[in-house]
């Protein structure tokens, strides 16, 4: 059967985007010409995404696109409730434009998953805060599209969320446990050798795996690492540049200067300084 298109019309500029708790009266297989988040609230249903059935729990959070046709088969054996987001085009694409490019691409050629499972806590502070969104819509505050983009960014961040986790368990037992090690305070300031120590395998081979699953070199991790924390300890301490080169394992003050300018396009003293000017910028 040839999927119907559904037209966006209860969006508008104003209120971009809209919810609807739905038990029955679902349309024939279809797709939008807008963009649809919906979750499930209670009971179970049998659903499809461009033809790939799958049956839906409640904590389901699906998210389609505007090419996915999809359809819900009720029966008199099936009860179930779902919460439809409907969002309204360019405001969607420009919530995926804030998070960023890589991840509006991914998402708009269904690279990322289309179904992922909540706890059902964070389900219920997703319709509380539709609410907020529903009762502020009668208002003039000017907060109230914020409102609503920062529903939608924490709804993607799920997706985000989950499509980390996924890397990660790809990730082989001896090299979590070594990223891990990076991010412990207690290695802050030891040598690769050491960070290395407990692993029994060549510093070769450790060397051309971080690389294939990383993207950088350990050494450009560590430093990166450690950079962050240095540019913190600027903001937020009064402690010398080179007592904080020493307190983030970097033993060269000339080589921590320069690393530091890589990274955020000035040295640690202009660093500093910027905070102390009003509305003034670190980066």
């Amino acid at each position: 059967m040839k999927p119907i298109v559904l037209n966006d019309w209860v969006t508008t500029p104003k209120n971009p985007l809209h919810s609807i708790l739905t038990k029955d009266d679902d349309v024939l297989p279809h797709y939008h010409l807008f963009y649809e988040i919906f979750y499930i609230m209670d009971g179970s249903i049998r659903h499809t995404i461009n033809g790939n059935e799958q049956i839906l729990q409640p904590g389901d959070i699906v998210f389609l696109n505007l090419e996915d046709f999809h359809c819900f088969y009720r029966t008199s054996e099936t009860s179930c409730r779902h919460r439809d987001i409907i969002i309204r085009t360019d405001f969607f694409e420009s919530v995926c434009d804030f998070i960023g490019e890589d991840f509006k691409q991914a998402y708009m050629k269904n690279q990322l998953s289309k179904v992922i499972t909540l706890p059902f806590e964070q389900i219920k502070r997703y319709d509380g805060m539709l609410t907020n969104i529903a009762l502020s819509l009668d208002t003039n505050s000017a907060f109230r599209q914020a409102n609503m983009r920062t529903f939608c960014v924490s709804l993607l961040n799920c997706l985000i969320t989950e499509e980390i986790q996924n890397d990660f368990e790809y990730y082989p037992v001896w090299f979590k446990e070594l990223l891990n090690r990076f991010h412990m305070n207690d290695y802050l300031q030891a040598s690769l050798d050491q960070i290395l120590q407990p692993f029994h395998f060549s510093r070769s081979y450790m060397c051309r795996t971080f690389q294939r699953y990383m993207g950088c070199t350990m050494t450009d991790y560590l430093n990166d690492i450690r950079l962050q924390q240095a540019a913190y300890r600027l903001q937020y301490t009064d402690d010398t540049i080179l007592s904080i080169c020493c307190a983030v394992g970097i033993s060269s003050i000339s080589y921590f200067n320069r690393i530091f300018k890589e990274k955020y396009g000035v040295s640690p003293r202009v660093f500093r300084q910027r905070r102390e000017i009003p509305g003034g910028s670190p980066n």
